[in-house]
C-alpha cells in the first residue's frame, strides 16, 4: 500500500488499485495479449489485460514502486521491443494516476500466443 502524506491528511492507494492502472496499460499495448502466470502445476493461466490486476505483482517501498507484470505475447512480435513499449506505458500511466514514483517496472514474458 503506497501512503501519500499532505498537510490535509493521509491519502492510502491500495496495490490492487495500483494493478488495475497497470494492466490496463499494459491492454493498450500491441502484440500482448494477455497477463499470465505461471500455476503451482506449470501450466499458464491467462488473464485478459482489462480484468483488474491479476498477473501483476506490486513491490511498494518509501521511494516509490516497483512493478512486475507477466505477460503472454502474441506469436510472430518483437517480444523486446513489445516488452520496452510495455515499461514506458506502465510508468507512464502509474506515475500519471497515482503520482507515486515508478522506480522499476520487471516484464516476465510466460509465453506466446499463436492467433489461428
Amino acid at each position: 500500500m503506497i501512503q501519500i502524506k499532505n498537510k490535509y491528511g493521509v491519502i492510502n492507494i491500495s496495490n490492487d488499485a495500483i494493478a488495475a492502472i497497470t494492466s490496463r496499460a499494459v491492454a493498450e499495448c500491441y502484440g500482448i495479449v494477455g497477463l499470465g502466470r505461471r500455476g503451482a502445476n506449470g501450466l499458464i493461466e491467462i488473464f485478459k489485460t482489462e480484468n483488474s490486476g491479476r498477473g501483476v505483482k506490486v513491490l511498494a517501498t518509501e521511494d516509490g514502486v516497483t512493478l512486475e507484470v507477466y505477460i503472454v505475447v502474441l506469436y510472430g512480435v518483437n517480444i523486446k521491443t513489445v516488452s520496452a513499449n510495455a515499461i514506458e506505458k506502465v510508468k507512464y500511466a502509474v506515475e500519471k494516476f497515482v503520482g507515486v514514483k515508478v522506480e522499476n517496472v520487471i516484464i516476465n514474458v510466460q509465453g506466446i500466443k499463436v492467433d489461428n
